[in-house]
């Protein structure tokens, strides 16, 4: 046996679960919960701090972009 689950195609369509997609099951105290897995979720919070302030940072790029557009 493969571990294999057949959610019905109502449900699949109602949720958008497609063929290829991968699920996340997360272990709840109600039972087992599938959901689409998001790997951008996943790297949610990983860059905190990097750039510091994000709106400066925005900023700043802006601007150097905006040097290198107008230099010959």
């Amino acid at each position: 046996m493969r571990g294999q689950v057949v959610i019905p195609k109502k449900l699949r369509k109602k949720h958008g679960i497609e063929e290829g997609i991968i699920l996340e099951i997360d272990d709840t105290k109600e039972g087992l919960l599938l959901k689409p897995f998001n790997p951008v979720a996943e790297m949610k919070g990983l860059g905190k701090g990097v750039f510091g302030d994000p709106v400066k940072y925005q900023k700043k790029s802006r601007q150097e972009w905006d040097r290198n557009e107008s230099s010959p």
